[in-house]
């Protein structure tokens, strides 16, 4: 009985410790230059039973996982495109096994053809979405802008790249960043002739990403894996043109165009440098508004880039230089480096014209302005970051950063606001300002993560800070008109006719009002964490975050009402239009965290008790003390699975608040527009926040097809909404009397949403040689208000008055057909359109707002025999008003004929035209609560130039060769030339 138990016992220990499974873990690297190969195949198979072979990739960095592999002795075999097959066996006796670095050696292995099949468009791994650039033709000078147009799923717009409803906040090129922030320089900097792949994918904050927990800051980003041929030499672009403007009145006649870029690459060091110098408003470079004046900055909460901005309106004249580096230093490259650094000069003209109604709820009312304006900027910005390695268990990193800009802004805007006073309009008033302001600023700052494993896998502490001070001046001169308005009508309302002058008739409409203003301002920064995870069990682990930030501002805000010279000598600052604050913000949350994986899927939970206190004073004559705190609790989950190579779900549930600053609660009245009077309100609470974003993805590898589709919602409660009164009457204000046309105060509303559901399919046309693209998408969004009541102007709170919720349904569709014939023809036809409902709840008559706007774009380069080339795009531009009946619209030509030069045609020498049909113009339509805008600015007409481009090719391991002496070798004996196609994927 014994023996029989024992052997039973025998039996179960064998068949437990041949059922016991293990992961391991390698990173795929190129042999020569060290860096990382993504998409690398490896195919595992038990030695004693060969025919079992499981496949795998490589994914972001090289990094390789097998999951779920039982105990025992397996072959491995890791191929990729280019390179020796590298075969050897391991055996698997632990829960895990790291093989370390796996390095394939260049070349190809010559192997039996059976099937020759389409080079891959997409393949797809957990979140991230990898295209193959060899599978997108474009011609031999296009930039990674040119290629990314063609993908599936991605858009470019004015530089802003978007894919799956996000915008991408970085670009990494080879898993480094490249150009900080700046994803407009970025994908305008290298050549999609240096391509490989274009990798997108969700990238974790630097926190998140050591320790697996993530926080909910991430962010969409793009990652360029170059060619491995093409890491070794000189690559770019650099141009040069000269025209002329017989028609324009209002620019230089004269046009000039000059820059390029150039990178020059040496394994890990790597150097990029870009120029741009013109006056014909091409502006690649964005930059970091850190005083606010492009409209706006990232708000209090925003992550990556939070005040990367993109140009004014108008036509610019820019003069901008950008540098970026990155390094691996130490004899284990424990050490990697990378900085940036731009230089920004524009000086930017604008005429502008403003077209406004107020409608049911509102007062029937008309807004009519004309403008100018002349803005001259400088900006520097430099950004770095570094990483030590210290040990295998110990890294840090440090971002530092520094950014100046100054601001010189001259404008002047003049019209009339006009309703009849018997149906409750304004009456008639004239609009007449004036600003000519200096403002300059700086910001530096610090940030640096210290991440630790302590030991036992999935037990890590991440400590992580942030310091950052801005200085802010503002030194302006200003007036504007500070009289109400008048029941009669004027005699004449001129000036908006073309080429005739504004006439202030009559003059009893205007009576302005001079002031000179001073008012600098500082704030500081200081922010905490800290996060500790520890393994709970084979697949999951918990954590505990604590955070921390404190936020000062200070702002002295000195106006005097002044003189027409504007001089100040002999007075006081008016106490009823300046005031000083001082504010300290702290916020605190500490709370649990979950994260579970296991094979293809992951869910994370994190939530937090967040407590937040304001202490402030406000002085306007005798100081007020704001004192306020505030208590919530937030939450972060995510949910990834990844059903198998070709279908991922991804979910994100999160919760955020957004607190009032101390302009916000001050009790004070903002007269600086006599017109448009405002006031705090000391009530105000936080808002409170709900999102939800949801994305599937599907690539069919085989096919060529890739299919998205993404919904996101956010609903706000205690959402900061606008209380409105039009046509207050009159207002004693400190002892001087106002009639606005506007009184606005800000308020607590629940109700905000915004719903959107956006979808793309991609699939390439064989018959067409090209690739189709389709994007749709549904925009919901609710916002509400109040408007009407009555002014107390004890509190300068306003009682009474009726909700309005405005609600904006939204259609778009976009289509792509990009060519994919040969690097000569290369062509891009497109239609985008978007169809527009508004409505607002307060209108009884429940009449909808709709318009439509739409272009239909077509853009072709040809390279003849000869090298002769033909460049010419046409684009048509339409809006369509059906409620308000209204349209406008414009057809932009631009066509170039060329010709290559040199004997390896990497220069090409054209003449053309922009703007054949000198139609352009820069319209936008916008709507609100209870009004409809219409907008235009000034934009660059037709004008004629001659350009020169050379495209700079020298690759080699001492960019000793050109690209054309990799084309054509013998594949048996080296890697796929740069610029020819990879070769045809092989089955036995």
């Amino acid at each position: 009985m014994k023996r029989v138990l024992l052997t039973t016992l025998l039996t179960l220990f064998a068949a437990a410790a041949l059922a016991q499974k293990g992961s391991v873990t390698a990173t795929i690297v190129d042999a020569e230059t060290g860096n990382s190969v993504v998409g690398a195949v490896l195919t595992v198979a038990p030695t004693k039973t060969p025919d079992k072979k499981q496949g795998f990739a490589s994914g972001y960095r090289g990094a390789a996982s097998i999951s779920s592999l039982a105990y025992g002795e397996y072959a491995l075999t890791v191929s990729f495109i280019g390179y020796n097959n590298l075969d050897t066996t391991f055996r698997l006796s632990t829960p895990r096994l790291n093989l370390g670095t796996l390095r394939l050696k260049p070349g190809v292995q010559i192997e039996t053809v059976v099937k020759e099949v389409k080079a891959m468009r997409t393949s797809q791994k957990g979140d991230t979405v990898s295209y193959n650039a060899g599978a997108f033709k474009v011609t031999n000078d296009a930039d990674v802008e040119g290629l990314l147009k063609k993908m599936p799923g991605i858009t470019v717009t004015d530089g802003v790249v978007e894919t799956q409803g996000e915008e991408i906040k970085k670009v990494f090129v080879d898993g480094k960043e490249f150009f900080g922030e700046d994803v407009t320089t970025a994908i305008k900097s290298l050549p999609a002739e240096a391509v490989d792949r274009v990798e997108v994918y969700n990238k974790l904050s630097d926190a998140a990403e050591f320790s697996g927990m993530d926080d909910g800051e991430g962010y969409k980003a793009l990652n360029i894996v170059t060619k491995p041929g093409m890491r070794q030499g000189q690559f770019g672009k650099l141009y040069a043109g000269f025209g002329y403007d017989a028609e324009t009145t209002t620019e230089d006649r004269f046009k000039y165009l000059a820059g390029g870029n150039a990178n020059i690459f040496t394994g890990d060091t790597r150097i990029s440098l870009i120029g741009l110098f013109n006056n014909v408003n091409q502006q690649n470079f964005s930059f970091e508004d850190i005083l606010g004046v492009s409209g706006g900055g990232g708000g209090r909460r925003g992550g990556v880039g939070q005040y990367m901005m993109r140009p004014q309106s108008g036509v610019a004249t820019v003069n901008a230089l950008g540098v970026n580096y990155s390094d691996t230093w130490g004899k284990r490259d424990q050490v990697s480096v990378q900085g940036s650094y731009f230089f920004n000069n524009t000086d930017t003209r604008n005429l502008s014209t403003v077209d406004k109604w107020y409608e049911a709820p509102m007062a029937l009312d008309t807004l009519m302005t004309r403008g100018n304006s002349d803005t001259k900027g400088y900006n520097h910005r430099f950004n770095a970051r570094l990483e030590w390695k210290i040990s295998e268990n110990q890294n840090l990193m440090i971002r530092p950063r520094f950014s100046y800009q100054s601001n010189d802004r001259v404008s002047t805007t003049y019209g009339w606001q006009f309703g009849a006073p018997e149906a409750g309009g304004s009456g008639y008033s004239n609009t007449y300002n004036y600003s000519d302001g200096l403002q300059h600023g700086y910001n530096i700052g610090t940030s640096a993560v210290y991440r630790a494993k302590l030991g036992k896998d999935g037990r890590t502490i991440t400590v992580d800070g942030s310091f950052s001070y801005q200085d802010n001046k503002n030194n302006s001169r200003s007036w504007s008109n500070e009289l109400g308005s008048q029941t009669d009508r004027p005699e004449t309302i001129a000036g908006f006719e073309d080429d005739i002058p504004f006439v202030w008739d009559p003059s009893a409409y205007l009576s302005l009002r001079y002031l000179r203003n001073m008012a600098p301002s500082s704030s500081t920064r200081v922010r905490g964490n800290f996060t500790y995870t520890e393994p709970v069990a084979k697949y999951a682990q918990v954590s505990l975050q604590y955070r921390m930030s404190y936020n000062t501002q200070e702002r002295d805000t000195r106006t005097y009402v002044t003189g027409s010279d504007f001089s100040i000598e002999g007075l006081l600052p008016d106490l009823s239009l300046s005031n000083s604050y001082r504010s300290g913000y702290l916020t605190q949350s500490v709370g649990p965290g979950f994260r579970y994986a296991k094979d293809r899927s992951r869910f994370i939970a994190n939530v937090y008790y967040q407590r937040s206190t304001l202490d402030g004073e406000v002085v306007r004559g005798e100081a007020e003390e704001i004192s306020h705190s505030y208590n919530n609790v937030t939450y972060f989950m995510m949910g990834e699975l990844n059903i198998n190579r070709e279908n991922t779900l991804r979910l994100f549930v999160s919760s955020y608040t957004d607190s009032p600053t101390v302009t916000d609660l001050q009790s004070v009245y903002d007269v600086s527009d006599a017109q448009n009077i405002s006031h705090g309100n000391k009530y105000l609470r936080p808002s409170y926040a709900h999102r939800v974003n949801f994305h599937y993805v599907n690539s069919n590898v085989e096919k060529g097809r890739t299919f998205m589709w993404m919904f996101s919602m956010n609903t706000t409660l205690d959402y900061t909404a606008t209380h409105l009164v039009q046509n207050p009457g009159k207002l004693d204000i400190e002892g001087k009397e106002y009639t606005p046309l506007y009184y606005s105060t800000t308020t607590n509303l629940d109700g905000y949403w915004k719903l959107r559901t956006h979808l793309s399919y991609g699939l390439p046309v064989g018959f067409l040689k090209s690739n189709f693209n389709i994007m749709a998408g549904v925009t919901y969004t609710k916002t509400p208000s109040m408007l009407g009541g009555t002014v107390d102007p004890a509190t300068g709170l306003i009682s009474g008055g009726e909700r309005n919720d405005a609600e904006n349904l939204g259609y778009d569709f976009r289509a792509v057909l990009g060519s994919n014939i040969s690097e000569n023809v290369d062509f891009t036809l497109s239609w985008n359109g978007t169809y527009n409902e508004a409505t607002n709840s307060m209108d009884t008559s429940k009449a909808k707002n709709r318009y439509f706007n739409h272009t239909a774009q077509g853009n072709l380069k040809l390279v003849f025999p000869l090298g002769f080339t033909l460049t010419a795009s046409a684009a048509y531009t339409q809006y369509l008003g059906f409620t308000n009946d209204y349209e406008e619209s414009y057809l932009l030509c631009n066509a170039w004929l060329g010709k290559k030069i040199f004997r390896n045609q990497r220069g090409e020498i054209m003449i053309g035209v922009n703007d054949l049909l000198n139609q352009n113009k820069a319209f936008v339509r916008t709507t609100g609560s209870g009004w409809t805008q219409n907008a235009t600015n000034s934009v660059i007409g037709r004008y004629y130039m001659v350009q020169f481009t050379y495209n700079l090719r020298r690759f080699g391991k001492k960019g000793s060769h050109n690209i054309k002496d990799y084309e054509g070798m013998d594949r048996s004996s080296r890697r796929p030339g740069p610029g020819a196609p990879p070769p045809p994927m092989h089955f036995h």
